[in-house]
């Protein structure tokens, strides 16, 4: 028998726990540890063998051994192909404590069910095809997801979507190859729709199609890494005051002494259903004091390595002061902040508006009244969404390993496509085209090695 099981909940005290376990034999495996105690019908003689696919049952799970009864427990039975692995496999539902669960993978492990290893049962299920590597890759960006943004994109990856996409692609370049086949065996047919011209605009969509898709990982990268927002400006210009009213509690300590903050502060938070991760600064400004000096060239740094800066702007902020510390900073990451409205705005702000690389990446706000605080969360959503590029694709590319094999591909078919403006280029176009497929088929694993499987599966959790 060669049968795995691992616990798929997480470690420490809850109400129930599952343990899982899958291979062949596995449901005839544990069946001597399990005394069938109530189903549905009749339940005289039913042993857990007698159950069907998608059936479950209460039992009593003991050890063989000693007929000791570790705990009542239910028993869901997955027949193969139908279940998660495609093979056979049971899922254990018992109490959460770490006795009982410890006691019943020590039975399952006597009865040779042996230990799983990261992600065996995803990757059983690939082995098995009833995932493709994109859906068995996007099982953990679902389980990671910490947004409801990352969780949108991670279940459409993992219903198959950017697998549909690939496969779109893949299906133009094999009627390239088709087209270009054809050519070379009938060279004398210019006028067919396997001409030239025919080839190159097929060429050129598949290019677009790959183009649009990695263009998209630029919000895939913010979904998993989290979008780096740096809170930036004079001392006093509200810098904690937003930090703390988008932590719901007072993150930050606030008063009206310069140079208050001398560190960066960070908090994660979701924002329109991105994840955030929220730094806030020390006050930039020439200071003599040593350890605020620090907290200013930190701040700095935070703002430079940020994915978009907050620079708020108070009523009272010198213009001069103001502007050189804007022209130290991307413009295109430079959002304007017109902090404590209420109080009136500040009369340069026509000026420092034009600062920044477009009208409206400015707004007002008062915290402490809230007012207008949604302008806030409109200027990151709309950073997030400019993030995927103005041609991105409605399926969103969240893995580094996935966008560097759409750009190996983009520039394979972009050498091909020089290739067909040269007269002995043909040929080696169709290799060049080939060499492409190889890489959208790693995407998928319709080309994939042991070592890469290996690689991508020991990054999952024990258990799924």
């Amino acid at each position: 028998m060669d049968a795995f099981c691992a616990l798929s909940t997480p470690a420490g005290i809850s109400g129930i726990a599952v343990i899982r376990a899958s291979g062949q034999g596995v449901i005839e495996g544990i069946a001597e540890a399990v005394r069938v105690l109530r189903t549905t019908g009749d339940t005289t003689g039913v042993s857990l063998t007698d159950l069907g696919g998608y059936e479950a049952a209460f039992c009593a799970f003991a050890d063989p051994k000693t007929q000791e009864e570790i705990d009542r427990v239910v028993v869901t039975v997955y027949r193969s192909p139908y279940s998660y692995t495609g093979d056979d496999m049971i899922e254990i539902s018992c109490h959460g404590g770490s006795a009982v669960r410890q006691e019943i993978l020590r039975v399952l492990n006597s009865l040779g069910i042996r230990p799983a290893g990261p992600g065996e049962f995803t990757r059983t299920a690939f082995i098995n095809g009833k995932l493709d590597l994109t859906s068995a890759e996007a099982v953990m960006n679902v389980i990671d997801a910490d947004s409801k943004r990352a969780l949108e994109a991670g279940n459409t990856q993992l219903m198959g979507a950017l697998r549909d996409k690939i496969t779109q692609v893949e299906n133009k370049l094999y009627g390239v190859l088709s087209s270009i086949e054809m050519m070379l065996e009938f060279p004398e047919h210019d006028d067919t729709p396997e001409s030239l011209e025919a080839v190159k605009v097929k060429l050129s969509e598949a290019i677009d199609d790959i183009n649009r898709l990695s263009s998209s990982y630029g919000r895939g990268r913010l979904l998993v890494e989290r979008m780096k927002v740096a809170i930036a400006g004079l001392p006093n210009a509200g810098k904690s005051t937003l930090l703390n009213f988008f932590a719901g509690f007072d993150r930050a300590i606030v008063t009206d002494i310069p140079g208050t903050t001398r560190d960066t502060l960070e908090l994660n938070a979701e924002v329109d259903g991105i994840p955030v991760t929220f730094i806030d600064t020390a006050g930039l400004r020439q200071t003599e004091d040593a350890v605020e000096k620090i907290g200013v060239e930190l701040a700095g740094r935070a703002a430079r390595e940020a994915d978009l800066i907050l620079y708020l702007i108070a009523p009272t902020d010198s213009f001069e002061e103001t502007r050189k510390a804007l022209d130290s900073f991307d413009k295109d990451k430079l959002r304007l902040v017109f902090t404590k409205s209420d109080a009136g705005v500040n009369p340069e702000k026509n000026k420092l508006s034009e600062i920044v690389a477009d009208p409206g990446y400015c707004c007002e706000i008062s915290v402490r009244q809230d007012q207008n605080t949604e302008s806030i969360t409109k200027l990151i959503a709309d950073a997030y969404e400019k993030a995927g590029g103005i041609n991105a694709s409605d399926v969103t590319v969240i893995s580094g390993r996935h966008y560097d094999l759409l750009l190996k591909a983009s520039d394979k078919l972009n050498q091909a496509m020089e290739l067909l403006q040269t007269d002995m280029g043909i040929d080696v176009c169709s290799q060049v085209i080939r060499a492409a497929l190889d890489d959208t088929g790693e995407i998928t694993g319709r080309v994939v090695s042991d070592e890469l499987v290996d690689t991508i599966f020991s990054r999952f959790c024990i258990g799924k």
